[in-house]
């Protein structure tokens, strides 16, 4: 589902410039506010609020499946908030996404250069009693 979202919400990779330029129509770089000589910064209201919550879910199913970004994202959550983490997570995903869609290549299974490997096969063959 979250596939089908990207490509209906994405429509054309070629308009955006780079990858920055992607991110801010996901709605995952933030906005600052500056007012008075102080700066806040906040999510941004611009751009594609599905493309934020179809990124968002990914990288919280990504962190359940998937131990090499779960280690990724404990790495982010040591020093920022749980949401700023989650947040660079999906950052960090819609680069993934940009660069397949844009160079028209297959995913290499890879994160960080990291080879993947789902959390599933790992556990392989399972035990039905839990306690035998």
């Amino acid at each position: 589902m979250n596939a089908f979202t990207i490509m209906l919400e994405v429509d054309n990779i070629n308009r955006f410039d780079d990858v920055k330029n992607f991110f801010s129509y996901c709605r995952l770089s933030p906005s600052a506010r500056n007012s008075g000589g102080k700066s806040k910064q906040r999510a941004s209201k611009d751009g594609n609020k599905y493309l934020r919550v179809v990124f968002a879910d990914a990288a919280t199913r990504a962190v359940q499946h998937y131990p090499v970004i779960k280690n990724f994202y404990n790495s982010k959550l040591r020093k920022k908030r749980k949401i700023v983490a989650k947040t660079i997570l999906a950052k960090e995903l819609a680069r993934i996404v940009f660069y397949v869609l844009k160079d028209k290549t297959n995913f290499n299974n890879t994160f960080k250069g990291i080879e993947l490997q789902h959390k599933k096969y790992l556990q392989w063959p399972r035990v039905t009693n839990p306690y035998a």
